[in-house]
C-alpha cells in the first residue's frame, strides 16, 4: 500500500498504537460508568460518538469526519452472530447516503474477565475487546471511504496492521450457539423443559439469546409437511434439558 497517498501517519508502531488506544480506553472510562464495570453493564450513545470521535483524531487526523461525516456506532442487543458489522447505504452516482457501525451488546455485556485473542492481539479486559472489534469495523468505514469498497482483502488487513496493530481476522470469543453447542444444544436437538406445572418436550429451531422449540400440539398454529401440528416457545437456554 502506497503510504504517500494516505491522509493520515501511516504505518505507526506498536508502541504508539498501544498509547493511543490506552488513551482512548482512560477517556471513555472517565465519561462511562457502565463501561467501566466487569462484566460491563453497558456503554450510552454519547460514549459510542466519543469513540468514534477519538478513534478518528488519534489516528485518523480526522478523515473520517470529513469523509464520511454520515457514519455513527450504534450498540444492538439483537446482533448476536457478530460482535460488529460496519453496514452503508448509497443513493444516485453511487454516494454514500449513511453509514453506520453497528456493535453487539450482547456480546459486549457477556464478556468476563480476558485475556481474549482477537483479530491476532491478546487483550485483557472487555472493554479493550470491545476497542479492537470496533477498530476491525472502523478500517472496513475507513477502506470504504478511501476506496469506494471493502473487503477482508490484502488490502484491508495492510490497514487494520499498520493503523492498530491487528495481524489477523478471526476471534475466540464464542458467540450463543457456540456456547449453546457445548452443552449439546443444537438446532434440531430433543429437548424438554418447565413450563407452569409441567414439563414440555420439542426439537430446537434455533438458537440465540433464547431458543426456539416446537412443541408439537394438536391446536398449535404451526403445521409441518406431515400436518403435524406446533406451538412455539421462547425458552431461555439454562431451562433447557437435552432428552437422550
Amino acid at each position: 500500500m502506497r503510504t504517500a497517498t494516505l491522509p493520515f501517519a501511516f504505518p505507526l508502531e506498536a508502541a504508539e498504537i498501544l498509547r493511543r488506544r490506552s488513551f482512548i480506553l482512560t477517556r471513555l472510562c472517565a465519561q462511562d460508568d457502565g463501561f467501566c464495570t466487569i462484566p460491563v453493564q453497558g456503554i450510552g450513545e454519547d460514549t459510542l460518538a466519543e469513540m468514534l470521535r477519538l478513534y478518528d483524531e488519534c489516528f485518523l487526523s480526522g478523515y473520517l469526519k470529513r469523509a464520511m461525516g454520515c457514519l455513527r456506532v450504534t450498540l444492538s442487543a439483537r446482533l448476536i452472530s457478530s460482535a460488529g458489522k460496519f453496514l452503508c447505504t448509497r443513493g444516485m452516482l453511487k454516494q454514500i447516503k449513511s453509514a453506520e457501525i453497528r456493535m453487539s451488546g450482547d456480546f459486549l455485556t457477556r464478556l468476563d474477565e480476558g485475556p481474549f485473542q482477537l483479530n491476532g492481539l491478546s487483550v485483557a479486559t472487555p472493554q479493550e475487546a470491545f476497542l479492537v472489534v470496533f477498530e476491525h469495523e472502523l478500517c472496513h468505514a475507513l477502506e470504504t471511504a478511501l476506496y469506494g469498497q471493502t473487503g477482508h482483502s490484502a488490502r484491508f488487513l495492510s490497514l487494520a496492521k499498520g493503523l492498530f496493530g491487528h495481524t489477523a481476522m478471526r476471534h475466540s470469543l464464542p458467540t450463543r450457539r457456540q456456547e449453546a453447542a457445548r452443552d449439546g444444544l443444537v438446532v434440531g436437538s430433543r429437548v424438554c423443559f418447565p413450563y407452569r406445572e409441567s414439563m414440555l418436550g420439542g426439537v430446537v429451531t434455533y438458537i440465540g439469546k433464547q431458543a426456539t422449540v416446537m412443541v408439537p400440539d394438536a391446536r398449535g398454529e404451526y403445521r409441518d409437511r406431515r400436518g403435524q401440528r406446533y406451538t412455539k416457545y421462547r425458552v431461555p437456554l439454562d431451562h433447557l434439558k437435552k432428552n437422550p
